[in-house]
């Protein structure tokens, strides 16, 4: 019985070690902040940038309309490169103070099987253990944070690559084209699988806010 109870011990530890990184680590408006960002943010400026680009691009270098795909393409770049410090910006301003982050992953004292479960439950696939909600919350909110910095910054990459298929068609090589263009669906799918994992943390976290103390319930 003592190398089970040894066993018993060391688990103990490890989740009160959780328990005490877990402590503060709140989300306070995460969500808000990457939705201002896609609704506001990225409609005012990148959109903006890209027609602003194009437009200077045709004006500086006047030519036949054969060649507006190339001035496009200076418009997305302008567009993406504007978009990215915007994102970056964004998060430091916006998304970093929407969180109490802490220091030191929650989950790093645990074993892989315990991580396991705790993210199984943050995904909505396993049974919630009450006994340490508060490690699984705070696993989810610094899960959350890390998400919604690539939310700011992923979905960008794909734009960079529009103007490349565009032209790669209007040559006529039509091989090339078709490539990008799947490379541009494999990264919109990662994007989609981003958002998912997003919203699930956050339905974990609303879900259990009524288990949990008032002030770890996100806004």
């Amino acid at each position: 019985m003592s190398g089970i109870d040894d066993l018993m011990a060391e688990a103990n530890d490890r989740w009160a070690d959780a328990k005490r990184r877990a402590q503060g680590v709140e989300d306070n408006g995460l969500g808000e902040a990457v939705k201002t960002y896609y609704t506001r943010y990225i409609p005012a400026g990148f959109f903006i940038l890209v027609a602003a680009g194009t437009i200077g691009a045709t004006l500086a270098f006047p030519g036949t309309p054969e060649r507006l795909p190339t001035f496009l393409t200076f418009g997305f770049l302008l567009g993406f490169l504007g978009a990215l410090i915007g994102g970056l910006v964004h998060n430091a301003k916006k998304v970093a103070p929407a969180v109490k982050f802490g220091r030191i992953d929650v989950l790093l004292s645990l074993e892989n099987e315990e991580k396991k479960q705790v993210r199984r439950q943050i995904a909505g696939k396993g049974p919630i253990d009450p006994e340490h909600l508060s490690v699984s919350r705070a696993a989810a909110v610094q899960l959350r944070k890390g998400l919604a910095t690539q939310l700011l910054l992923a979905p960008l990459y794909p734009l960079i690559f529009i103007p490349q298929v565009m032209n790669s068609a209007l040559r006529g090589d039509s091989l090339f084209a078709w490539l990008m263009a799947i490379g541009v669906g494999v990264i919109a799918a990662g994007v989609g699988f981003l958002v998912r994992d997003f919203r699930r943390a956050g339905r974990f976290l609303a879900h259990t806010a009524e288990r949990a103390a008032p002030g770890n319930a996100p806004f």
